[in-house]
């Protein structure tokens, strides 16, 4: 029998050859990464050799639901994409909620494993537990919502979708994988992945329901339990309200927020920034949405009744207000809402698309390129009709769109004339909103995680901004003194691996006692779990990945985070005015923390066979 809360059963597709398998993982693989991207991250680096171009056909794309996805545990919906990233040239992961990843759970596999390219567009599609793949040369071309109706059109109602847009189609790395209309796995350009295998969608045709577990009884009182918790806490009743948009104005003041291409101050620069947050967002929410079975239902469904900006899509959140707004100087809410929608629909990362605008807008202003290069755009800071359209030919790689469909790194090598200092990325990856003069625990994550630049590998610098989980960081954390703080950031880290790979949303985990989910994942597994086991499993997975990454050539060492990001110079004005982040010092303290090498950054042979990867340490010390 397999481990409760799983089918046991991971389906295997060769593109090239149209042909399909299923393989029967053991118990130890689930218990041992949790599924999600731990268990992702395993297949990867025991399946693919090094070296592989990321767009070609020997590089797996995997969809991959964690321990607790579809058990109805509290907020447990969501799936990860994995490949190798054509944008940092290591370890990708993108994770979404919404229905798909139950749905997968339900449709019997754990897993999808895709492996080649096909000659033509193609679907996936799973139904009655079989899996075929089918022509779609007739969809090839669609935005996502068109290619969602017609899935549900062919194969019923109750079909859940993942696919590309015309952005993944054409392999812009800024391209993410969308599903549930506007849910997205947006980062590490897996969008381009797919579109280079010629997948344009996986249908599950048999609809949505619950995954059996070991003590049905004992989850429905955890369940119990956990809400009765959220409902007390400050952030259940600000995500219940306004989902991430209500942090939007106040983050901004507190200097959370980049500003200008991360180079000014709302204070200075963005002062309007109420205009684009809490409730002038509810304002233009129609009605409500809630990922599969989630009680805190942070998201919404927007309309804009008129004006040139007018139309319908799914709520901006916190990091799409901050991409096309304060990064953009960009005050007008209708078309942030509608350059979401435009995302959502050609298929884009919206942090992603919107650092790369406001890069170009800066390269715009210093005289680095102009109108004839631009298509004839104005692309003047808070321009609203520029940015839209802007973001309209990025996702379709129209005119200057093209130059800029593959992010800032590339966008930046392809203008030159020095516009690499305007490109603010780590690894190739454009950074979030969450900023380091602030919460300088935030420079570590976007250096050293192996998916670089990403706030949702969440370490000390949610403790530093005040909003640790309680009870995993019992004390505040000056934001600026760092000795020992790395045992911190590892402890922090290490949890949000284990709860990210199981499938539970990152707002519970945040917003959750740790204990919460050690026993979810007692009650769905049958095995008894502490919180030390999913720290340790968390651990596992952090070195897995990095593992990946040296394997791949990179080192995380060795990236570079841009030097305004980290205060150099400071800024004049504002409250982060005069910091300075010494990234050096938190990161050394971070990896002897972790039991990597502080010279080197390579997970030491005995933690990885601590960990129980010695497939790992005989990889990177061989005899």
């Amino acid at each position: 029998m397999p481990v409760p809360a799983t089918s046991g059963r991971i389906l295997l597709v060769d593109l090239a050859r149209g042909t399909t398998r299923v393989e029967q993982p053991g118990d130890e693989l689930y218990l041992s990464y949790f599924g999600g991207y731990g268990l992702g991250a395993y297949y990867l680096y025991t399946m693919q050799r090094a070296g592989v171009d990321p767009l070609g056909p020997e590089n797996t794309l995997g969809f991959f639901t964690g321990l607790l996805t579809g058990t109805g545990g509290i907020t447990s919906n969501r799936y990860v994409v994995v490949a190798k990233s054509p944008k940092t040239g290591g370890w990708g992961d993108a994770n979404s909620g919404g229905t798909f990843g139950p749905a997968m759970k339900t449709a019997g596999f754990d897993a999808i494993l895709l492996t080649g390219q096909s000659d033509t567009p193609v679907m996936l599609v799973v139904r009655d537990g079989r899996a075929e793949l089918l022509p779609a040369d007739d969809w090839w071309g669609l935005e996502s919502h068109e290619t969602e109706d017609r899935a549900r059109q062919r194969f019923g109602t109750n079909a859940r979708v993942a696919c590309i847009g015309p952005a993944g189609e054409r392999q812009s790395l800024l391209a993410a994988v969308i599903n549930d209309r506007g849910r997205a796995a947006a980062r590490s350009g897996l969008g381009a992945v797919m579109g280079s295998k010629r997948l344009k969608a996986i249908v599950l045709a048999d609809g949505v329901r619950e995954v059996p577990v070991a003590d049905p009884d004992g989850m429905k009182a955890a369940i119990g339990r956990h809400r009765e918790f959220l409902q007390t806490r400050p952030r259940w009743t600000t995500m219940r309200t306004y989902g991430t948009c209500g942090s939007m104005a106040g983050l901004a003041f507190k200097g959370d927020t980049p500003v200008k291409n991360w180079a000014g101050t709302v204070e200075a620069d963005f002062p309007t920034v109420g205009k684009i947050s809490d409730e002038a967002v509810i304002a233009i929410q129609r009605r409500k949405y809630a990922c599969w079975k989630c009680p805190m239902a942070c998201g919404g469904l927007t309309r804009v009744e008129e004006g040139e900006f007018a139309g319908e899509g799914h709520k901006p959140e916190y990091e799409t207000l901050g991409a096309f707004g304060s990064m953009c100087l960009n005050d007008d809410l209708a078309s942030i809402n509608l350059c979401n929608d435009l995302c959502n629909r050609l298929g884009l990362d919206t942090i992603g698309t919107g650092g790369t605008v406001a890069s170009a807008i800066e390269c715009f202003e210093n005289g680095l390129i102009g109108p004839e290069d631009t298509g004839g755009l104005d692309l003047r800071w808070g321009n609203a009709r520029a940015i839209v359209e802007l973001t309209r030919r990025i996702g379709r790689r129209e005119g200057f769109g093209d130059v800029l469909a593959d992010g800032v790194r590339r966008a930046a090598e392809r203008i030159g004339k020095g516009s690499a200092r305007y490109a603010i990325h780590v690894g190739g990856e454009e950074l979030p909103m969450h900023d380091p003069r602030l919460v300088p625990s935030a420079a570590t994550s976007y250096k050293m995680d192996a998916t670089p630049g990403r706030h949702t590998q969440v370490s000390t610098w949610i403790s530093e901004l005040g909003a640790g989980p309680p009870g995993l960081v019992e004390e505040p954390q000056p934001p600026h003194h760092y000795p020992g703080k790395g045992k911190l950031h590892a402890r922090v880290n290490n949890y949000f691996h284990a709860g990210s790979s199981s499938g539970m949303c990152m707002f519970t985990l945040l917003t959750l006692r740790p204990t919460a989910l050690p026993d979810s994942l007692t009650h769905a597994t049958g095995r008894p779990w502490m919180l030390d086991d999913v720290l340790r499993t968390g651990a596992r997975i952090a070195a897995l990945r990095i593992a990946f990454n040296l394997r791949e050539g990179v080192r995380n060492l060795e990236l570079d985070v841009p030097a305004r990001v980290l205060g150099d110079p400071p800024l004049s004005q504002g409250p982060t005015a005069g910091r300075t982040v010494d990234l050096a010092a938190q990161v050394e303290d971070y990896l002897e923390a972790m039991g990597w090498d502080p010279a080197t950054g390579v997970p030491r042979e005995e933690t990885l066979r601590g960990l129980g990867l010695d497939f790992v340490a005989e990889d990177l010390y061989p005899p």
